[in-house]
């Protein structure tokens, strides 16, 4: 081929050579835009995989204990990784947030008593178990509402909740389970933790910050050893001081504890996926309302350069022969958010919480007050149960600092109404002492005051009712035939058993009355 004919061919190349198609800066950015959401929602689905695959982590078998033997449950780094995913859920996540202040507000929020930390009635030297509780630390660390909810919180989180327990100066201080690198466990039943190696920094500015110790669990009997030495290295141990542990959710073999937010962190990821994804399908919704239909492809460029220079609400189309606006069939819907419950539902029950509740949302069980309240007696037994968990891990602080296991009580969980207890009460009389019955009006009115003073106006009231005690008439509560209750008919009992009840009311109220005079009397003479 000569010069020419290359030159020529060259030439006839450009000439046929198709234009590219360049997308206007609109289109561009609308392609980078769904781009970008793409990744972010591939990144989202595979977290909320990743977080179901909690479930099947098979429990893997602990390694590296003392005793050498390899033990069932989650390891140190498996309990602490999932914590890493609960914790920030707990204070930024919704259903997390939500569940584990249920939970608080069931165990804590109508209070704890624990015997022989009250306030005594009088002057006098305050009770060595009386100091501890109000001491300002254990205040702090365990024993005020504050305290309540973090470990409440700790529990959720990390499943694993320790106090270390200083039996020299009788201080209580909180472990957070990150800082445990180690366990010593029982040779015989390595499920019982008998020491936990904790590392720290303590912040102290020097070279030398990081510290490692050893801290002997309530558990161990014997004699204690002041160090503990593996693969050369040896590490002390915590002097006077003893961890009280308290860990949830184990099974028989487990040696450590399960976080009560791991059954529901998945479920809990899905449901705030769900919704955002709906919030999504609306912003979508709200911005295609009508649809164009165009019998050329002019038309169709027209358009959609048109559509894409609008930016206002409301305006007006004009259109050409062969065009037609319609509304999308979708317009004026939004999505149906509802269908994400019982996604919900399944958090609700792994944390033992009504879906109602978890959502804060009424209609959640149907708007119906029964449906409300089907599930609130098995989920207040598994409140109980982790409130009997909670006495347990108290009356072990106070064992091992030296005093008896007192008796911790909690308060119901749902306060009574006033009315009808004051009316049981008054039902019950009877059977209660005049300091009894003080002592619990007391406690109903919410009245600071000595039980022990009974007033007289008490005395002769309870007196006068026990002696006018009425019985209620046979009849009474059911029909006589003229469409009204019974009206204390005599029941075939003769005129003089009707008349010795009524000599027997007179009898009682002179003696009230004879009761009353002779109180007017003393009170006349105290004020002379």
């Amino acid at each position: 081929m000569t010069n020419w004919d290359q030159a020529t061919y060259e030439a006839l190349q450009e000439d046929i050579r198709v234009p590219e198609v360049i997308p206007n800066e609109a289109v561009q950015r609308q392609i980078a835009t769904l781009q970008h959401e793409n990744e972010g929602l591939k990144e989202s689905i595979a977290e909320v995989r990743a977080m179901m695959g909690y479930e099947d982590l098979g429990w893997q078998l602990i390694a590296g204990v003392t005793s050498g033997d390899r033990l069932e449950g989650l390891e140190i780094d498996e309990v602490q990784a999932i914590a890493e995913k609960i914790a920030p859920r707990v204070a930024a996540g919704s259903l997390p947030k939500r569940a584990v202040d249920l939970h608080s507000g069931f165990n804590w929020g109508r209070g704890c008593y624990i015997e022989g930390t009250e306030k005594p009635s009088g002057r006098g030297t305050i009770k060595a178990i009386r100091r501890f509780f109000i001491d300002k630390t254990n205040q702090e660390a365990v024993f005020s509402d504050a305290a309540h909810e973090e470990l409440q919180k700790a529990r959720f989180i990390t499943g694993n909740v320790l106090a270390a327990c200083n039996t020299k100066t009788k201080k209580v201080d909180r472990i957070p389970f990150n800082q445990i690198v180690g366990i010593k466990v029982d040779k015989e039943f390595p499920e019982k933790v008998i020491a936990y190696q904790r590392k720290w920094d303590t912040q102290d500015g020097t070279a030398n910050s990081v510290k490692t110790l050893w801290y002997y669990t309530s558990r161990f009997e014997g004699k204690r050893q002041k160090s503990f030495t593996k693969n050369s290295v040896t590490v002390p141990v915590a002097e006077d001081t003893t961890i009280v542990d308290l860990r949830v959710n184990r099974q028989v073999g487990h040696v450590l504890g399960i976080p009560d937010g791991l059954a529901g962190l998945a479920w809990s990821e899905a449901y705030g996926q769900i919704m955002q994804y709906g919030q999504v399908v609306n912003e979508s919704l709200a911005k295609i309302l009508f649809k164009v239909t165009n019998s050329t492809k002019q038309g169709v460029q027209s358009t959609g350069v048109k559509i894409a220079n609008f930016g206002d609400h409301g305006g007006t189309a004009s259109m050409i022969q062969g065009q037609d606006l319609t509304a999308v069939s979708t317009a004026g819907r939004g999505y149906d958010f509802s269908q994400a419950r019982p996604v919900s539902a399944m958090a609700a029950s792994a944390w033992n919480v009504s879906n109602m509740d978890l959502l804060n949302d009424s209609s959640a069980a149907g708007s119906s007050y029964g449906s409300a309240n089907a599930l609130v007696g098995g989920n207040r037994n598994a409140m109980l149960l982790m409130q009997k968990q909670w006495a347990d891990f108290y009356k072990d602080i106070f064992e091992v600092m030296g005093y008896e296991r007192p008796a911790v009580m909690f308060e119901p969980f749902e306060a009574p109404d006033k009315y009808r207890e004051m009316q049981s009460l008054k039902l019950a009389q009877d059977g209660l002492s005049d300091e009894e019955y003080r002592m619990k009006i007391l406690d109903i009115q919410d009245i600071s005051g000595d039980p022990t003073k009974i007033p007289e106006s008490l005395k002769v009231a309870a007196d006068a009712a026990k002696a006018a005690v009425q019985q209620a008439a046979p009849d009474q509560g059911q029909s006589n035939g003229t469409n009204s209750g019974g009206g204390g008919a005599n029941d075939q009992r003769s005129d003089t058993i009707s008349s010795s009840e009524a000599l027997r009311r007179e009898m009682a109220n002179e003696d009230f009355l004879e009761r009353f005079e002779e109180l007017l009397n003393r009170a006349e003479a105290i004020g002379k």
